[in-house]
C-alpha cells in the first residue's frame, strides 16, 4: 500500500512500530495519519526519529532537476554558515524566506537582516529575500505574492534546515489561502516530516514540504525534548546585556559556560530563549560547565557569537573567550546580526 501519512509524508505500514509510518493494521485503510503523528497532535508526545541526512541530499539533488522555484527558509534565530547548502545542492531559483521574525525585538530592522544574508555567498539565483511569520502572519501576503510573481509551474518546494519552520509555514498559508483542510505534523524535534509531501494550496499553487536538512552539530540533536521546550523561543526575545571585564565568567543553564579571558571592559548581549538562566559566576571557584567541551575563541569586536540552536551573543569589542558547551554543538561568528 502507497499510502502516506497526511502529517509528516512516511509511507504508512503496519510490520515494524519501530519505523516510520507505523499504524495499526486494522486502522491503516480509514488512517490519514500514521501512530506517531497522531500522538504529537493529540498527546503532546515527542519522540525523537533518527534520520540519515544523505537521504535529504538526495532530495535537493532531486529538486535541482526541475524547473520549480524554491523557498529555503532559515531560522531567524540560528543564521550561521551552514545557511551555504543552498549553494551545494539546488540551483533552481530560490526565494530565501527568513522564519520566526516574532521572537526578535520589534526595534530590529529588516533591512538589516536582509543585507546581513545578502553578505553570504549565495548563488546567482537568489532572487528575492523575506522576512516572516507564521505566528502573527508578518509579511505572509507578500510572500504569497511573490510565489505567484516567481514561479515557473505548479510545484513549489519548501526546503531548510530542521526547526526552521516548514510545516507551520505551510499550515499558515493553508489557512489563509486554501480550502484544503489538510494540517501538517509540526514539532519542536527534528525530523517530524520524513518524507516529500505535497499539498495542494489551489489551482494554481502545489506545495512540497521536504524533510529538513540536519544540521550535525545543533544542540537540538543533543538535548532531551524537555530541555529543548526550554531552549527554543516562543515569544520575543528580551535581550539581556551583561558589561564583563576579563576574568569574568558567564553560565547559561547547564548549556553554555563563557569565560572572558583577556580583553577591556566589554558588552555581551544575549539573544536566548526567555526561559533560559545566564548568571555570572565566580570563574575560580565555580566549576559548573567546566566538564563541557571547550573552544578558544577569538572575536574582532562587532560580531556575534552563535551557539548553534542555543543563541547568539552580541560582543561589541575585540575579545579572547574560552566557551564550554556540549560536544560536537556548533559555534559560529558573523558580523553583527542586530
Amino acid at each position: 500500500m502507497n499510502k502516506k501519512c497526511m502529517g509528516c509524508g512516511a509511507y504508512l505500514q503496519c510490520e515494524n512500530k519501530n519505523e516510520v509510518g507505523y499504524i495499526r493494521e486494522d486502522k491503516i485503510l480509514d488512517a490519514k495519519l500514521c501512530e506517531r503523528c497522531f500522538k504529537i497532535i493529540n498527546y503532546g508526545e515527542l519522540n525523537r526519529v533518527e534520520t540519515d541526512s544523505d537521504e535529504y541530499i538526495e532530495i535537493y539533488k532531486q529538486i535541482n532537476k526541475t524547473n520549480d522555484l524554491v523557498l529555503f527558509l532559515v531560522d531567524v534565530f540560528n543564521i550561521n554558515d551552514s545557511i551555504n547548502i543552498v549553494n551545494k545542492y539546488i540551483d533552481n531559483n530560490i526565494i530565501i524566506v527568513v522564519t520566526k521574525y516574532d521572537i526578535l525585538p520589534k526595534s530590529v530592522n529588516d533591512n538589516k537582516i536582509k543585507s546581513r544574508l545578502m553578505e553570504y555567498n549565495f548563488n546567482k539565483n537568489i532572487v528575492d529575500v523575506i522576512l516572516v511569520s507564521s505566528k502573527t502572519n508578518y509579511n505572509m501576503d507578500l510572500l504569497f505574492n511573490m510565489i505567484n510573481n516567481y514561479k515557473l509551474s505548479n510545484n513549489v518546494y519548501v526546503t531548510g534546515n530542521t526547526n526552521a519552520g516548514k510545516s507551520t509555514l505551510i499550515n499558515k498559508m493553508l489557512k489563509n489561502y486554501s480550502d484544503n483542510d489538510v494540517k501538517l505534523t509540526t514539532s519542536i524535534l527534528p525530523s517530524t516530516t520524513i518524507n516529500i509531501n505535497k499539498i495542494k494550496l489551489n489551482k494554481d499553487i502545489t506545495l512540497i514540504d521536504t524533510p529538513g536538512f540536519i544540521e550535525k552539530d545543533n544542540i537540538s540533536n543533543f538535548i532531551p525534548a524537555k530541555i529543548l521546550k526550554k531552549v527554543m523561543p516562543k515569544s520575543e526575545i528580551r535581550p539581556i546585556t551583561y558589561q564583563l571585564e576579563e576574568g569574568k565568567t558567564l553560565l547559561v543553564d547547564n548549556l553554555l559556560r563563557i569565560e572572558y579571558v583577556n580583553g577591556e571592559k566589554n558588552s555581551f548581549t544575549f539573544y536566548i530563549s526567555n526561559d533560559i538562566i545566564v548568571s555570572r559566576i565566580n570563574t575560580v571557584t565555580n566549576k559548573r560547565g567546566m566538564d563541557l567541551k571547550m573552544t578558544t575563541v577569538m572575536v574582532d569586536g562587532s560580531q556575534d557569537i552563535v551557539i548553534n540552536g542555543l543563541c547568539f551573543i552580541k560582543i561589541t569589542k575585540k575579545a579572547h573567550l574560552r566557551i564550554y558547551t556540549l560536544n560536537n554543538v556548533g559555534i559560529y561568528k558573523r558580523k553583527s546580526l542586530i
